[in-house]
């Protein structure tokens, strides 16, 4: 534990060291963590927790242990690996890129063992090209973080991030209540003399609120879903009702009467519009000037329906700034469309949130 306090920690979900692919040593990667000001960093290396062993112990920033496992039909990040596990004999061959077989012959089997572990899984850049989830059978009921927001330095995400979204939106609209996340994939810094975009670290962050500072507590706050993803405003999103007040992933559940939202953005970097969603459709807005604003929404609950409501951040130009995880309001929706390939193979899931230009 780093720090004893509860509160809102900024970190980076996604960076690559010498240990695979990266171009930094560990202890070098969580310098420049360190620089940019970051609470936390989670060391996710290709097939392989190498890094792990190098670093010492820190003492202003916490490391999160981690691996990204690197298959043949898309990648997954997963948190809080403090050993060797007996599924890694398949994932850590030495390749960049592995195909399951033995014990562990489909992505399901293998998510399934490592959740049984109290790991926690994220499902990596769902639709960016050549590295999309491609597994159509991947039962979602294993996946607890989707990284909805991968480095913005890479060309292809400005189309691929926004589809993740549309996919996520459609997760919970069907019932999913999977947590979102973002990550820089960090593997160097950019490169212009070389023609390499590379990426920063903290681009965008991931805030999590946890109540302290310690790899349990962050791997806490992201299963509660008390995270919003940002490159560079900070957000809130509250709701009262029954004069009890509720945050980002909080679930009010089967109530009626009114419900009051708030929200608010600071620290904006550029003139922004800021938008409430109920199921994915914009129902209040607000323009951000001098880089802070708020807005409210009132409504009036149904203890049999099923809703959830998030805040989204654009600037001027409609590149999305901030998305916070929802609160839900009514019952738990049980999927009837529960694996992957219900998402992609079907027409639905179009992001419904961008920003109104007119």
């Amino acid at each position: 534990m780093l720090n004893p306090k509860a509160g809102w920690y900024r970190g980076d979900l996604h960076a690559h060291t010498t240990a695979s692919d990266g171009d930094y040593p560990p202890s070098l990667v969580v310098g420049i963590a360190r620089a940019e000001g970051l609470d936390f960093v989670a060391i996710t290396d290709h097939n392989t927790i190498g890094a792990l062993s190098e670093l010492g112990e820190t003492r202003d920033i916490l490391v999160i242990p981690g691996m990204e496992i690197t298959l043949d039909d898309g990648d997954l990040n997963v948190f809080g690996i403090q050993a060797w596990r007996d599924w890694m004999e398949i994932v850590c061959v030495g390749q960049p890129r592995v195909s399951l077989a033995g014990s562990y012959p489909t992505t399901t089997e293998l998510m399934h063992r490592i959740a049984l572990e109290g790991l926690l899984i994220s499902m990596n850049h769902p639709c960016l090209r050549p590295w999309e989830w491609q597994d159509r059978g991947t039962e979602l009921r294993y996946v607890h973080c989707l990284e909805i927001w991968n480095d913005p330095y890479w060309p292809d995400n400005v189309y691929a991030n926004p589809q993740a979204v549309a996919l996520w939106t459609a997760w919970l609209n069907a019932g999913h209540r999977v947590t979102a996340i973002g990550g820089s994939d960090y593997h160097y810094p950019p490169r212009p003399e070389e023609g390499k975009s590379g990426e920063r670290l903290g681009l965008p962050s991931t805030y999590v609120y946890a109540e302290e500072l310690s790899v349990n507590a962050i791997i806490t706050g992201l299963r509660r879903r008390r995270a919003y993803v940002s490159l560079g405003p900070r957000v809130s999103l509250q709701a009262r009702h029954a004069g009890r007040l509720y945050e980002i992933g909080d679930d009010l559940g089967q109530v009626s009467g009114a419900i009051e939202f708030t929200a608010a953005v600071s620290n904006s970097p550029v003139n922004a519009r800021a938008q409430i969603l109920h199921n994915g459709q914009v129902v209040a807005e607000t323009l951000i000037r001098s880089g802070q604003g708020s807005l409210e929404l009132g409504i009036l609950a149904d203890s049999a329906r099923s809703d959830w409501y998030r805040l989204d951040v654009w600037d001027e130009k409609g590149a999305r700034l901030a998305i916070t995880n929802p609160i839900f309001v009514g019952p738990s929706r049980v999927p009837l469309l529960y694996k992957y390939g219900d998402f992609v193979d079907s027409p639905g899931g179009q992001d419904a949130s961008q920003p109104n230009q007119g």
